[in-house]
């Protein structure tokens, strides 16, 4: 099911403010499906300008394991950005137990409940308690604030012969994601004719399932060209430990350290031999 074959199943309850979601009967087996869902979420979302009241039915959804990091981040992103509130209903078996855990991990409450009606009500409830004259403002949508251009992200410092990468708090969810800022190094760093010592910030970066194929691809390819040594600073524990798997079947060194400054000094390490 394509993004916009998924559209019909997004419909807007203007007179509560209520955007429902319609899972039912899914199955999310690959992250793709998930994507292409989330996909035309986001745009109706877009396309109306609010934060909207969230109802979800989850009767008879499947959400298999190869899925699941992708739902979650794709549901949690969207929720930040234009979610009132959410109630969530109809979910049996590992699917409940899954959007369970998720909450527990990430902190928020699932909501969850037996029917329609009993979702909707806690909507009322949700609406209810926000004052008429503040309303009106809670509409603006959260939307993620302008980041720095990939281009400021690739900075060299010539006196050290280091190129250094800032990938922090960035998130690469598909390959498309992982090109357009490769194509941007690749940019960069052939213009300078030379090759570098690779400094890297993983600081809040997150590398999606769909992603680490092209993350993998293109960051060998690059260090063959370009690469004098490489080493990687302050990466969260799911990213690290790809990394370090990576690098066992790969044969490469991952040079993990915790700080900047380890970092820089790890480097010299390099240099000296």
């Amino acid at each position: 099911m394509g993004a916009n074959a998924f559209e019909d199943r997004v419909t807007f309850h203007a007179e509560n403010q209520v955007m429902e979601v319609d899972f039912s009967n899914m199955t999310f087996d690959v992250s793709s499906k998930v994507h292409n869902a989330y996909d035309a979420i986001d745009r109706k979302l877009h396309e109306t300008g609010k934060k909207w009241f969230f109802l979800v039915n989850y009767q008879n959804c499947r959400i298999m394991s190869e899925a699941w990091i992708a739902f979650a981040h794709r549901g949690k992103m969207v929720n930040l950005a234009y979610s009132l509130g959410s109630a969530r209903y109809a979910a049996t078996g590992d699917t409940s137990d899954e959007i369970l855990e998720s909450a527990r991990q990430e902190k928020f409450d699932p909501n969850l409940f037996r029917t329609r009606d009993d979702a909707l009500a806690y909507l009322a409830q949700l609406r209810s308690e926000i004052p008429d004259d503040e309303f009106e403002q809670r509409l603006v949508p959260s939307l993620p604030k302008e980041t720095r251009q990939i281009s400021e992200r690739v900075i060299f410092h010539p006196d050290l012969q280091i190129m250094e990468v800032d990938f922090s708090d960035c998130v690469f969810a598909r390959s498309a994601d992982v090109n357009a800022f490769y194509d941007e190094i690749d940019r960069q760093i052939s213009a300078t004719n030379q090759k570098w010592y690779f400094m890297v910030n993983y600081k809040g970066t997150e590398i999606l399932p769909d992603a680490w194929h092209s993350w993998a691809v293109r960051g060998e390819r690059l260090n063959i060209s370009y690469s004098l040594g490489t080493v990687r600073f302050d990466p969260n524990e799911k990213t690290r430990a790809e990394i370090e798997e990576r690098a066992l079947t790969d044969d490469f060194n991952p040079n993990i350290v915790a700080t900047r400054e380890e970092a820089l000094a790890r480097i010299e390490e390099v240099k000296q031999g």
